[in-house]
């Protein structure tokens, strides 16, 4: 394990290397103050923790039951945004509102890339769910950076289930007071928000009183229920916001009582290409050494900025540049002459590094079965093409269908780094000339990603689950049944039995947890684990679940659908049931996935096939025959098969590892009476073998025609479990009309979903062109594209076109 956690080191370290841009101006690298200390520290914090973020693209946001979901993983450094090639199974999940999941999946990662389906189940009921994504990885951080977005799905057979407190409005008013708190007689800006219990902002007007008197201020929000006023509270004296809602709802509420002394920091707009910092404190402190302040700007935990200054009167300002901030969020944080963090306040810079993907059609009417072009052209910064790797997914829209919101950039760059759902965050890329609006969202969501005490501990920080960079790792647990705490130093095996050899093994850690490697373990499978019975006792082993079970973090609006969609309805259930009567063999191929299928051992120093030989009526004749370099030894009324060492010349002294279809065998004498007539294989191992933290004298495979143990009893104290691997990758199906004969077949195509491709690559200076062919259903049909480079650079793009 040791190994692992410096690989990640490593990995983050580098990461850092290449993300770290230069101090502020003024600053050097060698230059030991305050603030370069300060920068040091969130630098090596960063380094020990590197952070994963997960985006997901769907075909489509709305289904019915029974239609199959499509979908595209992309996985990065939460830093620079670059294809991250850490994890190599991502965990997605469909949850319903009360929190459970209804589906799951493993998607196997290569180069921070993955794809899949899920075929949403006729059970499913009517309602809106949330897709969730993350890595074993991110489970050591809080679920709220997990990737999650709603979709819906319908079934007409299965209304969705609604309560009173679904309909029932509640409503939530929350302050922010600017830079984190307010203080007695410094004036100063405070942002609210006003939404339903939904998420979704609530138009409003409202006035702060002093003391339940007179009127200081009114207020309305700018959008999405967020809007910002002016405070200057005073000494002694408590403030009331009375907010009333359009329908003639009113809520009071206490605004955050002000603090008796203290800072302040105020953001404000100084040019086009600065902002000013301004800070206040309070009077009552006094000048002195205790006048310095330090401020450190960073984007996703990378400096950008450390810079000192001196309060002269109880204020200081700082102009920043902002070409010095990172794109996307910023933070910036006040520390006092102590170095301890005061103030803080979130900065958004539109990136200029968009991904700008064009779409363009060679017509823009088609007819039923015809082929249609699609061409993408993608566009980097300063209008140059960057190699981008693209999903593209073409579909029909109708009543119930709508253009999904929410795209890949507007997820990096926004809603991946801030607390809490964001309402339509791809308002704040499509007007970025509404500063306000993006301004006031930054007052009104916080980020927390780590914490600056944590920071200037310098702890060294320790993980509950490691990078699954090599494949999956199944995680159990020994427990000693008399006692029920967990087996420490237990040797623990695991094994998938089958004619394809696939079996590791684990050490227990002193709180008897054990973790299996298992790479290329693919689709439902039964695994066998067990305990070394050379133990003086016997433990039970515990199969931990891989999923999260921490609860999701964004709310889901209730079910609606209009009463005029009910025709469509209708119209999009039949042609479901069309396309999996008529395409549903073809819905269910799967591609063979791309694994090695040579054993763990990978070369055998000897190969039997049976069938080549004489084939005698007893194992042991078997062994005694024909099998070279062992010995068939009976000590002690049981059998012994030591093998031959080749490295040394001599007979190891104990038994070899002996597998039959990957299952461990720790009682010769049973398999001795097995029928050599239903074994296939051997293959022998005359050296030691070293398998993570253990090592065999020699090991001895035995394979089945069937894979099916042939009989042999499994150890009554093992256990035997039914295991999802990674999911296997489905091909969608896209049928062909370049005949005559093909457009004239009688078999319908009510296919709604034209064209999905999870991987559609460009270079520098090209764009691409994809082919595929309409169905039987006229109607708009949307095209939608999302692509990352890789140098983090990512966009989407919208086109659509009529098939007639």
């Amino acid at each position: 394990m040791r190994n692992d956690m410096r690989t990640i080191v490593l990995f983050s370290l580098f990461l850092t290397m290449a993300g770290a841009p230069g101090l502020s101006e003024g600053q050097s690298a060698s230059a030991r103050t305050p603030q370069t200390e300060l920068s040091a520290d969130l630098e090596q914090y960063r380094s020990q923790r590197l952070r994963e973020k997960i985006y997901v693209h769907t075909d489509k946001d709305i289904y019915l039951a029974g239609e199959i979901c499509w979908f595209k993983v992309y996985d990065v450094d939460a830093t620079l945004h670059h294809p991250l090639d850490l994890s190599k199974v991502a965990y997605l999940e469909w949850i319903d509102k009360s929190g459970k999941a209804v589906l799951q999946a493993k998607i196997g990662l290569h180069n921070g890339r993955g794809n899949g389906s899920v075929s949403l189940p006729s059970t499913l009921l009517s309602g809106n769910y949330i897709l969730r994504a993350y890595t074993a990885w991110m489970k050591n951080y809080d679920a709220v950076w997990f990737f999650e977005r709603a979709i819906t799905v319908i079934n007409d057979r299965k209304p969705a289930q609604t309560s009173i407190s679904d309909s029932a409005p509640r409503y939530a008013v929350t302050f922010f007071p600017e830079g984190g708190y307010m203080v007695e007689n410094l004036p100063g800006k405070v942002a609210f928000r006003v939404a339903d219990q939904f998420g979704r902002g609530i138009d409003c007007s409202g006035i702060v009183t002093e003391d339940d008197a007179d009127t200081v201020v009114g207020f309305h929000p700018l959008r999405f229920g967020i809007g910002t006023f002016l405070l200057n509270p005073r000494t002694g004296h408590r403030y009331r916001a009375t907010i009333r809602l359009a329908d003639g709802t009113a809520i009071d509420k206490l605004l955050p009582a002000a603090r008796k002394e203290g800072f302040t920091m105020s953001v404000s707009k100084e040019d086009a290409g600065h902002i000013r910092v301004a800070v206040r404190r309070s009077p009552q402190a006094t000048e002195g050494e205790a006048s310095l302040i330090y401020m450190i700007a960073q984007t996703r935990q990378s400096v950008r900025i450390a810079i000192a200054g001196a309060l002269h009167e109880g204020t200081c300002s700082f102009i920043l540049s902002r070409d010095s901030l990172g794109e996307g969020i910023s933070q910036l944080t006040l520390f006092d002459a102590g170095r301890h963090p005061v103030c803080e306040r979130l900065v958004f810079k539109i990136p200029s590094r968009r991904l700008q993907i064009r779409i363009g059609s060679d017509k823009t009417v088609y007819t039923t079965r015809e082929k249609i072009a699609i061409h993408l052209d993608l566009e980097g910064k300063e209008d140059r093409p960057g190699a981008s790797d693209c999903s593209v997914s073409v579909f029909r829209l109708d009543s119930l269908g709508k253009v999904p919101q929410g795209h890949i950039d507007s997820y990096l760059w926004l809603s991946s780094d801030l607390a809490g759902g964001i309402e339509s965050p791809d308002y704040y890329f499509e007007h970025p000339g509404d500063e306000e609006a993006a301004d006031n969202l930054m007052m009104t969501h916080g980020w927390r990603r780590f914490r600056w005490d944590e920071v200037l501990r310098h702890s060294t920080p320790s993980f509950d689950f490691i990078p699954e960079y090599k494949g999956a790792i199944i995680m159990g647990k020994v427990v000693d049944p008399q006692t029920g705490k967990g087996g420490s130093g237990i040797q623990s095996y695991l094994s998938v039995p089958g004619t394809r050899t696939q079996f590791t093994t684990s050490l227990s850690d002193g709180e008897g947890v054990v973790k299996f490697e298992m790479p290329d373990f693919y689709g439902g499978r039964q695994i066998v684990v067990q305990t070394s019975p050379s133990t003086d006792r016997v433990y039970n082993m515990d199969i931990a679940n891989p999923f999260s079970e921490e609860k999701t973090y964004t709310p889901l609006l209730p079910f609606a659908m209009e009463q005029s969609s009910g025709q469509t309805l209708s119209d999009r259930s039949v042609a479901v049931q069309v396309v999996n009567r008529f395409g549903g063999e073809r819905l269910r191929r799967f591609d063979p996935p791309p694994v090695d299928t040579t054993a763990f051992y990978i070369k055998p120093d000897e190969k039997y096939l049976l069938d080549d030989y004489t084939r005698f009526t007893t194992m042991e004749e078997v062994q005694r025959e024909y099998v070279q370099l062992i010995l068939v030894l009976r000590r002690g009324g049981h059998f012994h098969v030591p093998v031959f060492d080749l490295a040394h010349a001599r007979s190891f002294d104990g038994d070899p590892l002996i597998l039959l279809d990957g299952v461990p065998v720790f009682n010769i004498d049973t398999l001795m009476t097995l029928d050599p007539l239903k074994m296939r294989r051997l293959d022998i191992m005359n050296r030691r073998f070293f398998l993570g933290s253990t090592s065999f004298p020699g090991i001895m495979n035995w394979i089945t025609y069937k894979g099916d143990l042939a009989g042999y009893p499994l150890d009554p104290h093992a256990t035997v479990i039914d295991y999802e691997g990674l999911q296997l990758q489905r091909e969608f199906y896209s049928p062909v009309y370049a005949t005559p004969e093909q457009a004239a077949s009688h078999l319908p195509d009510f296919r709604n979903v034209l064209y999905w491709s999870p991987s559609v690559m460009t270079n520098p200076g090209s764009g691409v062109s994809v082919n595929f062919y309409s169905s039987d259903l006229p109607g708009k049909y949307a095209v939608i594209a999302e692509g990352l480079a890789a140098d983090g650079t990512a966009g989407s793009g919208y086109a659509e076109f009529e098939v007639k």
